[in-house]
């Protein structure tokens, strides 16, 4: 009887979840973590290094340690993995949130991000 293959943590952190790409940010929904905005760009990277790496079993972990490698990240509250970003980096990904429709009151952003001041 053969072993089964071992899944890489790319297949394991994203179990259960749906992986939406809209222009050029993507949207990943967990079952029970919440949803999370994700520039294109450094969810490719991600994407590409947990294909390279052997799941842990744990899918916690696996989880984290893909979301870990995120630079910049908009969650909805609640999220396994807060807002995360520098605010030009965090001010793009909203740009990009509102072109591809969403609500950005659903979302957690820090208030300068929110309701930038008059004049920008």
């Amino acid at each position: 009887m053969a072993a089964p293959a071992q899944r890489t943590l790319f297949e394991a952190a994203t179990t259960r979840a749906r992986i939406v790409r809209h222009l050029d940010i993507v949207c990943l929904i967990i079952d029970a973590g919440g949803a999370m905005i994700i520039p294109m760009q450094d969810f490719v990277q991600a994407q590409k290094w947990a294909s390279s790496r052997i799941a842990s079993g744990n899918l916690l972990n696996d989880r984290g340690r893909f979301l870990e490698r995120m630079q910049s990240l908009v969650s909805r509250p609640g999220s396994l993995a807060p807002t995360r970003g520098n605010p030009k980096q965090l001010e793009a990904i909203v740009r990009s949130m509102r072109a591809a429709g969403y609500d950005i009151g659903e979302w957690s952003l820090p208030a300068e991000i929110r309701n930038p001041p008059v004049g920008r």
